[in-house]
């Protein structure tokens, strides 16, 4: 039997209602995960602060990798570990440092990752963050930076990177509070798509934040990100079994390709990422797009005159997937056509 592979989406900063927040877009990725065979997704839905979820079945892929598996470009590789190594901005402040640093020796000791060692940038990276109405953005000022930094823990044998990069204070109370648009999450894309695209391998990025000077009670999609000073764990994790990633034209017959990809689900209007059109445009996967899930995006796959199946929620979803799974036929309504 064919193996069912499901690709699940919900971009980083256009405000989607669900996964848009602190790691709630895991219990989607869970429910998926208990019918797809292999489940394919990226770090804005599995990572949750220092919370994550053991998902076999499930590749956590880079966004910048992830449109060039889209494309057909790369392959994915899957892996039993990761050698990690952590790049640090030389920017934190001591106490950021070293909780950083202690993040590192749990992960090592307590989850048993394999983290081949830590360096430092050799120049402040400089990260800017701007939040509109409809999205987060992100620049920095010293990229060179990170790449030299990044190089350095590739030399040193590592296979996958994981950067800390200090953030500024930051205006975020409609966040907070359960609305509104992740502050930080495109500029967080920014530097990961950076990253990969230079090294080609996977990465992932853990902000650095002030933390409060008090305890505050916080809105509960959002919660993850108050238990503690570090984001740094989930991608420990995350990137501690992540695929490798490798030119489609080096792609081995146990290889994952974009033409494996039997369904795609998505928040019902975030249907205009670079990897979902490209998907689309080749007309294999069927394209499920959920209704409860809506974002600042406003782009649905009508309005760019892709095919879709349009479900209320993930549940919903789930079940459309039992169903292609055990091979129903799922259309109703309609008496089977004579065909002359």
């Amino acid at each position: 039997m064919k193996p069912l592979t499901v690709l699940l989406l919900i971009p980083t900063g256009i405000g989607a209602s669900i996964g848009g927040y602190a790691g709630d877009g895991i219990p989607i990725a869970r429910l998926l995960s208990g019918v797809a065979d292999c489940l394919i997704t990226h770090p804005n839905v599995l990572n949750g602060a220092i919370l994550s979820w053991p998902l076999p079945n499930v590749l956590y892929v880079e966004g910048y990798a992830l449109d060039r598996w889209c494309a057909g470009e790369w392959a994915l590789r899957p892996v039993h570990r990761n050698r990690v190594g952590v790049l640090l901005d030389c920017a934190l402040d001591p106490e950021q440092r070293v909780h950083h640093l202690n993040a590192i020796e749990a992960a090592r000791w307590t989850l048993g990752i394999d983290v081949c060692g830590h360096c430092t940038t050799d120049a402040p990276v400089g990260v800017e963050v701007c939040t509109g109405t409809t999205g987060s953005w992100g620049t920095v000022r010293d990229p060179a930076t990170l790449l030299r930094g990044a190089e350095r823990l590739v030399t040193a044998g590592a296979e996958a990177i994981a950067v800390v990069t200090r953030f500024p204070d930051l205006e975020s109370d409609a966040y907070l509070e359960g609305r509104g648009v992740d502050p930080i999450g495109g500029a967080e894309a920014v530097i990961s798509h950076l990253l990969v695209r230079h090294l080609g391998i996977p990465c992932a990025h853990a902000p650095a934040l002030d933390p409060q000077i008090e305890a505050t009670l916080v809105h509960p999609r959002v919660a993850a990100e108050s238990l503690g000073p570090t984001f740094l764990p989930c991608v420990l994790v995350g990137l501690s079994r992540a695929p490798h990633y490798l030119p489609s034209d080096r792609a081995r017959s146990t290889d994952i390709s974009a033409e494996h990809v039997d369904v795609v689900v998505t928040p019902v209007d975030a249907c205009g990422g670079a990897g979902l059109i490209a998907l689309a445009g080749r007309g294999a996967p069927v394209i499920v797009a959920v209704e409860e899930n809506t974002s600042y995006m406003n782009v649905t796959p009508e309005a760019l005159g892709i095919k879709a199946l349009r479900v209320r929620s993930y549940l919903e979803a789930c079940g459309w997937l039992v169903g292609w799974k055990n091979g129903l036929s799922l259309t109703t309504g309609a008496s089977c056509p004579e065909i002359f």
